[in-house]
């Protein structure tokens, strides 16, 4: 499995097991959770934790059944939604922090006088 790919993932936010499920899936197309948990080594009783996490997330689709199947969504799909995610934080946290203080927007950087 692609070690380099999943610290890329962990940086973005994806824990290590969701980075290795996620990889997974896309080497697998479409599993059963046992079938992930022999691919990517992720412990068997964590699995469903995490494809239950993944697919409140978006990144993990179900296909319900005896047994469930899974499937990650397509890379274009997730990095969209991660760059949507990243930016509606970076907003949040500029109205907080402009909130918060009472500092004059020039206090920093003076303008030179004429």
């Amino acid at each position: 499995m692609d070690t380099e790919l999943i610290d890329k993932l962990k940086k973005l936010g994806f824990t290590e097991n969701e980075a290795k499920i996620y990889v997974g899936l896309l080497s697998l197309n479409e599993a059963t959770a046992r079938e992930i948990h022999e691919f990517t080594l992720v412990p068997r009783p964590k699995i469903y934790s995490v494809l239950e996490r993944m697919a409140k997330k978006g990144y993990v689709e179900i296909r319900g059944g005896t047994p469930a199947y899974f499937r990650s969504i397509d890379p274009e799909r997730l990095t969209e939604r991660l760059r949507d995610e990243f930016l509606f934080s970076l907003n949040e946290i500029l109205k907080g922090l402009n909130s918060t203080g009472n500092r004059k927007p020039d206090a920093v950087n003076p303008r030179p006088a004429l």
